[in-house]
């Protein structure tokens, strides 16, 4: 395994949700903040990499219970019939 799956798999003990990727994030953009010797331009690129990485284990965690409902803000309310 390699790549983006295997790092499913190395996270698969963790539960890996929304509140947690945005924590892990700020984390990230804070430790960027305070590290000269990185240009903004790349600090944007690192940063865009990894918000898609973070996002990319929150739906990798959701596929581990795939009875899990995760509910739909535009289905509020609505006839699922």
């Amino acid at each position: 395994m390699a790549g983006h799956p295997a790092l499913i798999g190395r996270h698969r003990p963790f539960p890996v949700t929304h509140q947690a990727a945005e924590r892990w994030l700020h984390h990230m953009q804070q430790a960027l903040d305070t590290t000269p010797d990185i240009d903004d331009d790349s600090k944007i690129k690192m940063m865009k990499f990894f918000r898609h990485t973070a996002y990319f284990l929150v739906a990798g965690d959701e596929l581990k219970n795939p009875t899990q409902q995760i509910p739909c803000k535009h289905a509020a309310g609505k006839d699922s019939s």
